[in-house]
């Protein structure tokens, strides 16, 4: 996909990365977010939600909706039904997604779903353009921006500028969700550390024990290798031995042992 982007929207988008740097909450996030991109990719309502998994089911938490005043996306129904969408299959993937609905749904089954007809069709909505971010294997979070038929599909265009933000909106993201603070060794200090007695029931060496704790405060593998003076394949066979004793394969389980 070839797209040209004139200096203003270039400029614009610059302005956007640096307004979403500055964010430090997930409802600040959505609101500078969803109020920023309005204006080079128009929208009739928007909605973003964080998003964890369990048991191989989505878990939604703070949804954050915007749209014509007076008006709500039922975002209530939408997170307390069962409503299977595209987005699901996207947010499976061990990477952030930028995607139009048309383009991965068959029409007739689509107008056929429970979503579309209680949810999307009472709104007279129709097309969406969403993204899902997904980072070190942990599932963050999705937005999704809706239009009503009449108004149009979103444009590859469009597309592009919501990928072109994807990155940072999805590091950001990680930051915030995994309440990022850099790696502490005072327990006292801010910043989560796994209690030592449940380290215990793993038989963890003193350095398995200091890697999982970075790990679950957000550090990524050149901040861990920085702050504990070791090499990549040294920190490799580490999370090796890690993953071993505690019995899960990434992130994702280390966060449902120490911090569910």
């Amino acid at each position: 996909m070839s797209v040209n982007l004139t200096m203003k929207e270039s400029s614009y988008i610059s302005q956007v990365i640096y307004r979403i740097n500055l964010c430090d909450s997930f409802s600040d996030l959505s609101r500078i977010l969803l109020s920023q991109i309005k204006t080079i990719i128009p929208f009739s309502k928007a909605m973003a939600l964080k998003v964890s998994s369990h048991n191989d089911e989505f878990i939604y938490e703070e949804p954050y909706f915007t749209g014509p005043e007076g008006e709500s996306f039922d975002e209530s129904r939408f997170v307390e039904g069962n409503y299977r969408s595209i987005w699901w299959e996207y947010m499976e993937a061990p990477w952030s997604s930028v995607f139009r609905a048309t383009d991965s749904r068959d029409e007739e089954e689509w107008s056929n779903s429970a979503l579309y007809k209680e949810i999307y069709k009472p709104q007279k909505l129709y097309y969406a353009l969403q993204a899902t971010f997904v980072h070190n294997d942990i599932k963050l979070g999705m937005i999704g921006l809706y239009r009503k038929k009449e108004d149009g599909d979103f444009t590859e265009k469009e597309m592009f500028f919501l990928e072109l933000l994807k990155a940072h909106i999805e590091l950001k993201l990680y930051r915030l969700v995994t309440r990022y603070r850099g790696f502490k060794v005072d327990p006292t200090a801010p910043g989560f550390s796994v209690p030592k007695a449940l380290l215990n029931d793993y038989s963890l060496t003193r350095k398995e024990e200091e890697i999982i704790n970075m790990m679950l405060n957000g550090a990524d593998d050149p901040v861990i290798m920085e702050e504990l003076c070791i090499t990549k394949s040294t920190l490799e066979k580490h999370i090796h031995n890690i993953y071993k004793k505690t019995g899960v394969r990434n992130r994702i389980g280390l966060f449902g042992i120490f911090r569910s």
